[in-house]
């Protein structure tokens, strides 16, 4: 394995995903990636509109100083990706442009009432990835 992708907001079931991908990176590169949705436009003084949410942007950077500072600590070769649009497809996107063996995500345990509304990046992820994905809890 040379590439495993995972998806990384902070969250407690993204770190678990994180600590998944360390356990089993065994020499592999871990790509970290985080992702604002610009779908959240806001007004700017300008009267325009600004497509990335400073605090969201601020959330973003801590997470991955955190998963950089978790690799790190662990002697495991990371990349970081910060990247903009539905985070699924973000995940997806670098999983294809880098030729990743492995996604791991982690899962909210939304209810199927709730995901059907909003849907859920995991499933996202499991049905448009070019590779395994391991889904984890």
């Amino acid at each position: 394995m040379q590439r495993i992708v995972v998806g990384f907001d902070g969250s407690e079931h993204a770190r678990k995903a994180l600590e998944r991908a360390a356990d089993i990176a065994d020499g592999a590169t871990v790509a970290v990636v985080s992702a604002a949705n610009v779908q959240r436009l806001l007004r700017d003084p300008s009267g325009g509109a600004s497509p990335v949410d400073p605090a969201d942007a601020e959330a973003r950077t801590q997470a991955l100083a955190e998963a950089r500072e978790y690799l790190e600590g662990r002697g495991i070769k990371g990349a970081y990706i910060e990247g903009h649009g539905n985070a699924a497809d973000v995940i997806v996107q670098e999983a294809e442009e880098s030729g990743a063996d492995l996604v791991v995500v982690g899962t909210r345990g939304l209810s199927a009432a709730r995901r059907a509304i909003m849907g859920s990046v995991s499933t996202n992820v499991v049905h448009h990835a070019p590779c395994d994905v391991l889904v984890v809890r």
